[in-house]
Formats: C-alpha cells, structure tokens, sequence
C-alpha cells in the first residue's frame, strides 16, 4: 500500500470519528459508558454460573472481554470495508488495502475508551496491583493484528458471497462461547470434553495474555506469546496475500 492509500486511510478514519458524535447528546462519553454498563451486566449475570464473587468475577471478565470486544468489532467491520467503499474505489486512485485499515483505525481508537473504562472500574474492584500489567500495551498486538489479518480474509469472501456474513457472525460467537472469556476454565474437570476444549482452543491464549497480568498478577508464558503471535503473523499474512491476488477481480463484484 503506498503513501498515498495510507493518509487517505488516517483522515478517513478521523472524519468517521467526527462524523460518529455530531449529532449525540453524550458524544464521546458514550465511549466510557457504553463499555462500563456492558462489562457490569455480564458480571451480574454470569457470576452466578461461574460460581465467583461478583467482584472476582468482574476483573476476570473485564481482563479477556474488552480485547475480544475490539477483536470481533475489528473483523465485522473490515469484513465490510471494501464493499461498503465501493463508490470511492470506482472513483479514487486508492487502495483497496486503505479501507480495512480505515476500520481498523477506528475500532482501536474505540479500544482505548473501552480499556480506559475497564481500568477505571478495575480502580474500585483491584485490592493488588502487579507490575504484569505494564505488559497489557504489548498484549494487545496478537489480538489487533489477528483481527485485521481474519477481518481482510472475511472482507475477500464478503465481496465474492455476500451472504457469507451471518456464518461469520455465528462463527465469531461460537469461538467467544466456547474459550475461557465469559466462562473460568477452572470450572471444568481437566478430563472432561469442555475442559479439553479449552485447553485446545486458540483462544485460550489469547485471552490469556490479558487474564495472566489482570486477574492472576502473572506475566504471559513464553507459549502464549509464541501461539498468539505465530497465529497473528499467519491470519495477517493470508488476508494481505488474498487482497493483492483478487483484487484485478474486485471491480467486477463491487
């Protein structure tokens, strides 16, 4: 993508941002808001089923959600973003690189509201605070980069089979059910199918790069940065190789 693609993706993405809050009466309080009364009625509602305190419950929620939140909202998003710029790619000399970029921008500068708020109910829940947490910018980089990489391979298949989005949209929330971010892993028997599950699921990694810090005031293992990173890397590697091969192709489906 040359420089040119990438500008316009910055101030596309910041007249989006404008554009978002013209005409709202909380503006971009909205941001904290939002973010604060989701994480506090998933508490109330799951604690119960993990069989934690509600305070305990909600730092461990807090600590994966937030990031898989930013995850899915990077995906659907991107998934959209070339279809949805149908009419400036007809008209710009433009990338089509440039507008999952767009979403992407725009989606991370949401994560920083919606981190700003977990952090300022984790100031009321957190007895303890542990240097791990410095390690929470670093922990964000599997999860942005994996969701921009399977936003641009979901973004090619969305051109080609428009109805390809609700099977994403189920698909994303099968994997947020069955890893460990609503639901303690602990809960279930190390032998049992759900305990397995878990042991084997990708995003068991991931979430646990925020879980570790967070919850248990522990650094990410060495096996978790390797798996989060090796399937950034691949998920990143596929979505840019897909675009650049159909892209001659995309004018015609658009």
């Amino acid at each position: 993508m040359d420089l040119t693609s990438l500008r316009f993706s910055w101030f596309y993405a910041k007249s989006q941002i404008r554009t978002r809050y013209r005409y709202t009466f909380l503006g971009f309080f909205w941001n904290f808001l939002e973010p604060a009364l989701y994480l506090i009625i998933l508490s109330l509602v799951f604690s119960v089923i993990n069989k934690m305190n509600i305070r305990d419950y909600a730092v461990f929620l807090f600590a994966a959600l937030v990031p898989w939140r930013y995850f899915e909202k990077v995906v659907l998003s991107t998934m959209e973003s070339i279809v949805g710029a149908e009419w400036l790619l007809k008209k710009m000399y433009v990338s089509p690189f440039a507008f999952p970029l767009n979403r992407w921008i725009v989606s991370s500068f949401d994560l920083i509201f919606s981190m700003t708020a977990a952090f300022t109910l984790f100031a009321f829940l957190k007895d303890d605070w542990s240097v791990s947490l410095l390690i929470i910018p670093l922990s964000i980089i599997p999860w942005a980069v994996t969701g921009i990489g399977i936003g641009m391979i979901c973004a090619v298949l969305f051109i080609f089979f428009r109805d390809v989005k609700p099977l994403i949209q189920m698909f994303l929330t099968l994997v947020f059910f069955t890893s460990p971010i609503l639901f303690n892993k602990d809960v279930f028997a190390a032998d049992s199918i759900q305990g397995k599950i878990m042991q084997w699921h990708p995003f068991t990694y991931f979430a646990e790069l925020f879980q570790k810090p967070i919850y248990l005031g522990l650094f990410p293992s060495l096996n978790d940065w390797v798996i989060t990173i090796s399937i950034s890397i691949l998920s990143l590697s596929t979505g840019y190789l897909l675009i650049k091969k159909y892209n001659n192709k995309f004018y015609y489906y658009l």
